[in-house]
């Protein structure tokens, strides 16, 4: 600690920091533009001047820009000096000599750091009476709307998305007044993490477009925690919502990133800040639906049903009968759950169709990817690192998983991890981590960072060794990895790695103290992820103490697909449901009892091929299906109940870390939209009112009680000793402070009668929120430091994203309060070694030499890959055609041109995919697009020629 003088007041600060930070995080109001705290000082905004004196003795003092001044013990620094006051207003007065004042029609306007350093440092009057300067705005695609007459030249969005980002297309253009930031020429910004540029702008120069097309202040938005559904990274966002008052369904209208130090920190890929449109999707499902049961119709409609709406009481009285039915042994029930829905949403679907009869929504090799996952991080040598630890590795391998498309928070945080020898450098010459530009221009060696993949990544630009090959040889290197620690290592023969670029690696390896390792489910290969484990062992091995661990990140493919596998048995999976229907139709149904397939928020035909999916849905007599969207499962569906989007209900997901994270409902679900769990609970009730008292309806007992999501959480905390801390996990659903609820709307929330004054001038009162301690309305609790449900960071004199500083002890440090998220309690196991080689499928081995064969390899994007994104309008506008990629010396084998277009046929799936040409693929092997619509996963199979043909010949 350092003891500081600031304006007469003597205070204890943390040591090492600069001025600006401290008087942060002392509270203290003083302006600054250029200043972040993800990316340190570069001094050019000189908004944040001060005056510093020697010693207690010197009366005159210096000025100095308080963002690139330590604070040393015994330092002595004045803020109200009206030398710095006057010096501060001078640099706002010139800087807004060229602002457009635009703040009524500005969609940063009420949420604008300019503003408020404007009003901080007291200019208030305009005295410039010439002509202003004015930009061209560029097209920078549908994400980000450009503005660039705002601008003030802070360099923050330049400094964000190259110098962190490694973003190349945004650059710092022109000289002294007409510095231009932009593109060379119009274009969508081709970097992932663009959309950050909306919360690192203090002006608006770079606005949120999606959010244009439903635009309110901010004020005016409903806002409550949420973890983003877009991977399992379980990023902490703040969704915002808002009525019109003309009778439309409530919309949500953006999602902005909610600070969690561990986990995304500052920042949220463009997946996850603009992938929530979806929700305002067209094709939403806003009320029950029930299939045509005329002939006629019915036999027009193909194989899908021609559906209409119900009334919900009736359709709850369906699904009644059903469950019924099945009660009495009259009808059988099954379940199949999901990897994208909360986990007490597929825990009250387990209760309803029993553990026998449910089901995970994924087939086998996905399911034991995610069990293996799971046996690995219970190993205790083992450690799942956050973002800040991920950040200070001293040395990278990213073995087989194309981390930046999965996961890319995490390639994110791999980008900073790989400066980590020049931070180390800056520490020995006496440089501050704040100082950005100095330690930027350090020269030295790097951190070695090993990319390893199938094909290019974004990542490649920071590596100091990158591998392209197969699978196979990946979990071939990590075995040699793992050997080459213990003494003798066999090579393995991969382009591009000779002996003395691995004896580099290695000997890298054996001097790193924090290396890092990244791997996960993309490539589908158990074998892959049984030799990496057993490197990241051998790592923390090697250390005497008995504590030692290695860190190891895996991601993994959905939002709770971990969660879901603490569910299911490694045999309840899509594949065993398939054969078992099929055993069952084999044995012509002499039992007589019909079968019912009740599917949560699943699409049977993005998890199977169509013919799979169409088998299993043929071989029920009824489906039912609990989905937020429309897609192809439910077009067959006899009944459909519409499910609760994720900012819509409250429920708990489990990331690929393993922690346990609460999301809370933003808005209440439009039209007769409701949580999952509450359909079934619905239904339940409805069987227990029939039968005169829930205690005569089995196991449907506990579940027709069920009236808020807590219950749900202890029931699973009681029934699953993994899923315990769920029991603890946020507030409780009544608690209160001085009797108040937190408040979903901002204290300044407008319209509440005017909404609607076309009607009736008065409103109803909000409904209660029954499953937690937040209220539809702005009377409650406003400061997140008195409740970690306030999202709304709002302090006085401080209405930007800035305000984030007023609830952090200091700066960059966790938000006051309980963070969000619990760790499972999974008890330690270490898991078995020396099985890398035994778990390789032979057929991996020996197919892949057989003339003429293609092995299938999962190709991820980060715009098409995603479920429910793909459903964002302005995500939706930048997806390509679906895609195959092939070696050239594969194309030439099989007499194809780049750019045609084939057809793969497999039994009687049929795909139409275009040919891209990669250099990086093996020969033997065809890429394809994972997760675009209408392409089933093809992975782990083999092609012959036979079944691919070319439909549209492409230009060489």
């Amino acid at each position: 600690m350092a003891t500081i003088t600031i304006d007469d007041q003597h205070y204890d600060v943390d040591d090492g920091q600069n001025l600006l930070s401290a008087c942060l995080s002392l509270k203290k109001n003083l302006p600054y533009f250029c200043w972040h705290p993800a990316m340190g000082s570069v001094g050019a905004c000189r908004q944040c001047a001060v005056i510093q004196y020697k010693d207690a003795e010197d009366r005159s003092g210096k000025l100095v820009m308080s963002c690139m001044t330590p604070v040393n013990d015994g330092d002595i620094f004045a803020l109200e000096d009206p030398r710095a006051q006057e010096f501060r207003a001078g640099i706002i007065e010139n800087l807004m000599i060229n602002h457009p004042h635009d703040c009524p029609v500005c969609e940063e306007g009420g949420e604008c750091h300019l503003q408020d350093m404007t009003i901080m440092s007291g200019h208030t009057l305009r005295r410039f009476q010439g002509l202003k300067r004015t930009h061209h705005n560029q097209f920078l695609g549908p994400f980000i709307k450009h503005e660039m007459n705002r601008c003030i030249a802070c360099y923050r969005c330049v400094r964000f998305y190259r110098d962190y980002a490694g973003g190349t297309d945004l650059q710092a253009l022109g000289r002294n007044h007409q510095v231009y930031f932009g593109r060379q020429e119009d274009g969508v910004l081709d970097n992932g993490f663009s959309g950050n540029l909306v919360e690192v702008c203090p002006t608006g120069v770079f606005t949120d477009k999606t959010f244009s097309r439903h635009y309110v202040r901010k004020w005016d938005l409903q806002t409550a925690p949420s973890v983003c559904e877009h991977c399992a990274v379980g990023c902490n966002t703040a969704p915002g919502a808002r009525r019109d008052g003309k009778g439309a369904p409530a919309q949500l209208r953006r999602v902005t990133n909610l600070f969690h130090r561990q986990i995304n920190g500052y920042f949220l890929c463009d997946r996850g800040r603009f992938g929530y449109e979806y929700v305002n999707s067209r094709q939403r499902i806003y009320r029950p639906l029930v299939a045509d049961t005329q002939t006629l119709i019915h036999s027009t409609a193909g194989n899908k049903k021609v559906q209409h709406p119900m009334a919900p009481g009736d359709a709850v009285a369906k699904l009644a009968d059903t469950l019924d039915a099945a009660r009495a042994g009259k009808q059988r029930l099954l379940g199949i759950g999901s990897s994208r829905s909360a986990l007490e949403n597929n825990f009250a679907l387990q209760s309803t169709v029993g553990k026998e009869n449910f089901y995970a929504g994924m087939d086998a090799r996905n399911l034991a990817l995610l069990q293996r996952v799971d046996r690995i991080q219970r190993d205790p040598r083992i450690h799942t690192p956050g973002t800040p630890d991920m950040e200070q590795a001293d040395m990278l391998l990213v073995l087989g998983e194309d981390i930046a498309n999965t996961a890319p928070r995490i390639a994110l945080a791999l980008r900073q991890a790989a400066r980590s020898r020049q931070r180390q450098a800056a520490e020995a010459l006496g440089i501050p981590q704040w100082q950005d530009d100095s330690i930027r221009q350090l020269t030295g060696e790097k951190t070695p960072v090993l990319i390893t993949a199938v094909e290019r990544s974004d990542l490649d630009d920071i590596a100091t060794c990158r591998l392209h090959t197969t699978p196979e040889k990946i979990a071939d290197l990590a075995r040699a990895l793992t050997q080459a620690i213990g003494g003798e290592y066999s090579l393995p023969e991969i382009p591009g790695l000779t002996d003395d670029a691995f004896s580099e690696l290695v000997a890298q390896l054996k001097k790193a103290r924090r290396p890092l390792i990244v791997s996960g489910c993309g490539l589908q290969s158990e074998a892959l992820l049984q030799a990496v484990s057993e490197l990241a062992i051998a790592i923390a091995e090697r250390e005497p103490s008995e504590r030692a661990q290695c860190q190891l990140y895996l991601a993994c493919p959905d939002a709770n697909s971990l969660g879901l596998a603490q569910l299911c048995d490694a045999d309840k999976h899509l594949d065993q449901l398939n054969q078992e229907l099929q055993h069952r139709l084999s044995e012509n149904r002499k039992d007589g009892i019909k079968t019912s397939l009740l599917v949560m928020e699943t699409d049977l035909y993005r998890q199977l091929p169509p013919s799979t999916a169409e088998q299993i849905l043929d071989s029920v007599d009824e489906v039912i299906q609990l989905e937020v969207i429309h897609n192809r499962t439910s077009a067959r569906a006899d009944l459909v109940m519409p499910a609760a989007a994720i900012p819509e209900y409250e429920g708990t997901l489990v990331n690929s870390s393993g922690l346990a994270q609460r999301h809370y409902a933003v808005y209440e679900g439009s039209g007769w939209i409701q949580a999952s769990w509450r359909w079934l609970a619905n239904a339940a009730a409805a069987c227990a009112a029939r039968a005169g008292s829930p205690e005569k309806t089995g196991r449907l007992q506990e579940l027709a009680q069920w009236q808020h999501v807590t219950q749900l959480s202890c029931a699973l905390a009681d029934s699953y000793p993994t899923l315990a801390p769920l029991a603890e996990l946020g507030p409780d659903w009544d608690q209160t402070i001085e009797g108040q609820k937190t408040a979903r709307q901002p204290h300044r929330y407008s319209g509440r009668t005017a909404l609607e004054a076309e009607i009736q001038v008065a409103e109803e009162k909000p409904l209660p929120d029954a499953d937690a301690p937040l209220s539809f309305s702005m009377e409650g609790i406003h400061f997140a430091s008195q409740s970690p449900l306030q999202v709304n960071n709002w302090a006085p004199g401080w209405n930007s994203n800035q305000a984030i500083h007023r609830y952090q002890p200091r700066p960059g440090m966790e938000r006051l309060g309980k963070s969000s998220g619990q760790p499972l309690a999974r008890s330690p196991e270490a898991i078995e070694t020396g099985l890398a080689e035994r778990t390789a499928p032979l057929s991996e081995k020996n197919a892949i030499k057989e003339n003429g064969r293609l092995r299938v390899l999962p190709i991820y994007r980060m715009f098409g890959s995603g479920e429910l994104s793909n459903r964002a309008a302005a995500i939706a506008s930048v997806i390509g055609e679906p895609f195959a990629i092939i070696s050239p010396e594969t194309l030439n084998a099989l007499g194809i041109q780049p750019g045609s277009t084939i057809e793969i046929q497999h039994g009687s799936d049929q795909w139409q995919l275009q040919v891209q040409v990669s250099r990086q693929l093996a020969q033997g092997y065809i890429g394809i697009c994972a997760g675009f619509e209408h392409v089933a996963p093809m992975s782990a199979r083999y092609l012959s020629p036979a079944q691919i043909s070319v439909v549209e010949t492409g230009s060489a």
